[in-house]
């Protein structure tokens, strides 16, 4: 019965989603943020054209140990703020640059701010910003 119980308190234990080891220091680091006007959109089916609105570039570094599959960036310009998902494989040390459309920003650009909300490793573990 003891080692029943045993087996089955080591199954749950790796079921059960563990929190990373990094619970201080936070394993992307943001290289460049910037959000800029975005040229004409093309409409589908022939319908025209529409103002872009504003685009968001983002480049970052996973300076953990672990593949990265998500991270989310929390992207303020003046008295707006957004929430980006980027999702994907982000290994150590490459730097990775990704533009969004953010067209909540407009036309009005300001200061610009990224910082990273949370992480999600390959191995299921994730960080959160504290």
């Amino acid at each position: 019965m003891f080692i029943a119980s045993l087996l089955l308190s080591a199954a749950l234990e790796r079921t059960q989603p563990t929190q990373s080891a990094y619970t201080s220091a936070n394993p992307i680091q943001v290289a460049a943020c910037s959000v800029s006007q975005s040229p004409l959109l093309d409409l589908p089916f022939g319908s025209g054209s529409t103002a872009g609105g504003a685009e968001t570039a983002i480049s970052f570094v996973n300076t953990g140990s672990a593949p990265v599959t998500s991270v989310v960036f929390a992207v303020s310009e003046g008295n707006q703020t957004t929430r980006i998902v980027d999702k994907g494989t982000f290994s150590n040390g490459i730097t990775v640059k990704h533009t969004y459309l953010t067209p909540e920003f407009g036309y009005a650009l300001g200061d610009v701010s990224c910082n990273v909300q949370s992480v999600a490793f390959a191995d299921g573990t994730t960080w959160q910003a504290q």
